[in-house]
């Protein structure tokens, strides 16, 4: 069993079959994603179960402060201001289509430069607080934000694939009933909130990823006490 995301997978696994030239399938449609993703993963002896609540997509934060100033609250709102922004993010952004072409073309936001200090690191947050850029690339699950007095902007027009997280099993092994029921009740309680502040416990608070889940799977009810 592996948890996966599934517009990433889907695409990952359409380069394997395909070639890394094939067109990607990935796409903002869970329905249609999910439905690439199966054909994909069946001949490998896969199964993919039903997604859940929680997503981990790329996202973009700025500060309270910036978003205040420039009355700010999605993506949208920050092309038609007209602001120029610098971005801190990775390297890839320049090409990315998720990333920079895609806030350019899909939102008609100004990027006036990359600041390569990585995806949601925290130099790239720390340069959005201090000012020297205006927008930082993280992802929906960041548990720190608050820290650095940043807040996200909504994706109103959906340019990120649909990444929900999605059960992976080995059909053979992990195929059966039982195992689909479990991660199934796993499934409608778990919500991309719930994974950034299972996130903040380990990342800022330093205690075991294991400790955290076995905590986080008590308090739903999934496992005995």
């Amino acid at each position: 069993v592996v948890p996966e995301y599934a517009a990433t997978f889907a695409d990952w696994l359409n380069a394997k079959t395909h070639g890394h030239g094939a067109p990607p399938v990935g796409s903002p449609d869970l329905g249609a994603t999910l439905h690439a993703l199966r054909s994909l993963a069946e001949p490998r002896g896969l199964k993919v179960l039903d997604p859940g609540r929680a997503v981990d997509q790329n996202a973009f934060a700025v500060t309270e402060e910036f978003a205040r100033a420039h009355n700010l609250r999605t993506l949208s709102d920050l092309g038609r201001s007209g602001i120029p922004v610098r971005l801190a993010a990775g390297d890839e952004c320049v090409r990315r289509p998720y990333c920079a072409p895609g806030l350019e073309k899909t939102y008609g936001i100004r990027i006036s430069g990359i600041d390569p200090k990585g995806v949601g690191t925290t130099q790239a947050k720390q340069a959005v607080r201090s000012g020297r850029d205006q927008m930082v690339l993280t992802t929906t699950t960041d548990a720190t934000l608050e820290d650095f007095g940043l807040v996200l902007l909504e994706d109103d027009k959906h340019l990120q694939n649909a990444d929900h997280i999605v059960p992976v099993v080995n059909r053979a092994r992990a195929g059966g009933a039982r195992v689909t029921e479990a991660l199934g009740r796993l499934n409608t309680v778990l919500t991309t909130e719930d994974l950034a502040r299972l996130n903040e416990q380990v990342d800022s608070r330093r205690r075991l990823p294991e400790d955290v889940a076995r905590q986080y799977l008590r308090s739903k009810g999934l496992l005995p006490e």
